[in-house]
């Protein structure tokens, strides 16, 4: 069995696969912490497999994916300390069926590198992967090379810094209102943050997809769910195409 972990912002997802399947057969969520103890971590872990019956001794490859670099250093201990196995961090230098096309490839989050390969290995296609979650990231693929694209804040961040930069407004749930002309501001509120992001990630689309006749629009990420019902355009919702980029490149890497 493999572990698997997307160290993302404010989640980390642990997937625990069985060899020569790229979907987990178990995921587990849990809060990222930067500041994590690699006893801390030892303890989720070894918690997290136990609800799914999975002992240490069956796990025998672990491969993780961080956008949090303050986290790096406890999973390799970790990993170690409780399966007895070097774990693989995911870097731009990871072997990988596409090539990157970016100024510092050192620069681009590696979450963008496993979504790119996920989509590669399972669309065979041009896609632009929408992912929605802390931020919103927009990757352009094209063939085997990943060209790049764009980043925009994410809606729980942008609505957390409006509260806190205003005097009088505030958080709200992120849903869909009732009319989009609002006549309190908590409805206002409501409907500026669920319409701005639906036209925003509309727009970023169109706009990227310009040049050519087609892309694949695949969503991942945690607000994707919500979003996706309400978009304009054609799109494939893709949970867990992160998690299979994982295993794709464990399989790589191994």
């Amino acid at each position: 069995m493999i572990a698997g972990f997307n160290i993302g912002n404010t989640h980390t997802i642990l997937g625990l696969y069985a060899d020569g399947n790229p979907q987990p057969l178990y995921t587990y969520r849990y809060a990222t912490k930067r500041d994590v103890t690699v006893q801390e971590l030892f303890d989720t872990i070894s918690r997290a497999i136990g609800e799914y019956a999975v002992h240490t001794a069956d796990i025998q490859g672990a491969i993780y994916s961080s956008v949090v670099p303050q986290c790096n250093d406890a999973y390799d201990i970790t990993c170690q300390k409780l399966f007895s196995i070097s774990a693989h961090r995911i870097t731009h230098l990871s072997k990988m069926p596409i090539t990157i096309e970016y100024d510092n490839p050192a620069q681009l989050g590696v979450d963008r590198i496993v979504n790119a390969v996920a989509a590669y290995n399972d669309y065979k296609t041009n896609c632009i992967i929408v992912d929605i979650g802390t931020a919103i990231t927009f990757c352009l693929l094209q063939g085997t090379i990943l060209k790049g694209g764009l980043i925009a804040p994410g809606v729980k961040a942008a609505m957390k810094g409006l509260a806190q930069s205003t005097a009088q407004l505030f958080e709200v749930p992120f849903e869909k209102p009732p009319h989009i002309i609002a006549h309190n501001t908590k409805d206002a509120l409501i409907s500026g943050f669920f319409y701005g992001w639906v036209s925003l990630i509309e727009g970023i689309i169109q706009k990227m997809s310009e040049d050519r006749s087609h892309y694949t629009i695949i969503l991942t990420g945690g607000m994707a769910e919500i979003l996706y019902p309400h978009l304009s355009i054609p799109a494939h919702i893709d949970i867990t195409l992160t998690m299979r980029g994982l295993y794709y490149l464990y399989d790589i890497n191994r």
